[in-house]
């Protein structure tokens, strides 16, 4: 990732170990440093960079959490069978204590 590459919008793996960062306002200090404002997942933060303390970041683009992309060709049937299934695995999930 390139210095430059760190502006207000942008989606950033690296910054925190709390997550993916969304930056929200950034500072230069001269050519050579940055001041960063972002959150992760709702909290805010700040980080002070200098030019190279930026290698091991990488640029995420923004997705969606989850897809609904299935084929929409269902019919009552189906549909009931696609919601028994999904109750059967959360059910699963909670008795190993994950949701």
């Amino acid at each position: 990732m390139e210095f430059g590459q760190l502006q207000p919008g942008a989606h950033v793996r690296g910054l925190d170990t709390g997550g993916i960062a969304e930056i929200i306002q950034v500072r230069s200090f001269g050519p050579d440093a940055l001041n960063l404002l972002f959150r992760v997942n709702g909290k805010i933060g700040e980080r002070l960079l200098y030019r190279g303390d930026e290698i091991p970041f990488e640029l995420v683009q923004p997705g969606r959490a989850y897809a609904f992309d299935a084929d929409g060709g269902f019919d009552a049937e189906d549909v009931s069978v696609v919601r028994d299934n999904a109750t059967q695995l959360k059910l699963k999930f909670k008795s190993t204590g994950f949701e």
